[in-house]
């Protein structure tokens, strides 16, 4: 960097906050040196992709909005799961050391199974649609 010209004033320059014969006395400097040519480049893509960034928050979001989808739903949702394996897996044991005839065991797990069935090829369908669909990152 040559000592006439730094970082800052650089800076300044591209912002548009440099005074008149500050921007003449960089535009000279900047025209007889390659270095601080490459300087304003990499600071002009620096600014325009610090410009560019929008951190995945829609206007209408916080950033707590963010952070409580980042915990709450990942703990929601391994609560749920849980909580379906644990009553699943009891109701199950009640069920098959229950009295009952076989057939009446046999006919009332296949219709749970057969719902159990749809309701998952319900759940890979629409999934399915929900990744090929081009409006799915559009907002209001």
């Amino acid at each position: 960097m040559t000592e006439n010209v730094s970082h800052e004033n650089l800076m300044r320059y591209l912002d548009g906050e440099a005074a008149p014969e500050e921007c003449a006395r960089i535009d000279a400097a900047v025209a007889s040196s390659t270095e601080l040519q490459r300087d304003l480049a990499l600071f002009r893509t620096m600014k325009h992709d610090l410009q560019a960034m929008s951190f995945g928050l829609a206007k209408d979001q916080s950033v707590w909005g963010a952070v409580h989808r980042r915990i709450t739903r990942p703990l929601g949702w391994i609560m749920l799961i849980s909580g379906f394996v644990t009553w699943g897996l009891y109701g199950s044991y009640l069920y098959f050391s229950s009295a009952i005839d076989a057939w009446e065991k046999l006919a009332t797990s296949a219709i749970g199974l057969g719902i159990l069935f749809l309701f998952g090829t319900v759940i890979y369908e629409r999934r399915k649609e929900w990744l090929t669909d081009p409006y799915r990152n559009v907002y209001r």
